[in-house]
């Protein structure tokens, strides 16, 4: 089963959810998972965001090309879903 690397509670966990938003730790922005400055980005440079104040948080902007805004329905069906699956 593939594995994402998670940015949760001020550490990376690996998770089997992608998250909603995706970083890329080189240049410390985050936008959404088609933004194409994202899908550019290495792989060792990529992590993800379940929640748009965890990408916060770690101190990351919001992309400039892909504008990602918060997902708030988004948000609470991943929560639920993640803890019914951990």
């Amino acid at each position: 089963m593939k594995r994402y690397k998670i940015w949760k509670r001020g550490k990376i966990v690996e998770s089997r959810y992608p998250g909603l938003y995706a970083g890329i730790v080189t240049m410390g922005i985050f936008g959404t998972l088609t933004c194409k400055s994202g899908m550019r980005a290495l792989k060792k440079n990529r992590i993800f965001f379940h929640f748009w104040r965890d990408a916060v948080l770690a101190g990351m902007r919001p992309c400039k090309l892909c504008k990602p805004e918060k997902l708030g329905r988004e948000e609470k069906l991943l929560k639920q879903k993640l803890k019914t699956n951990g």
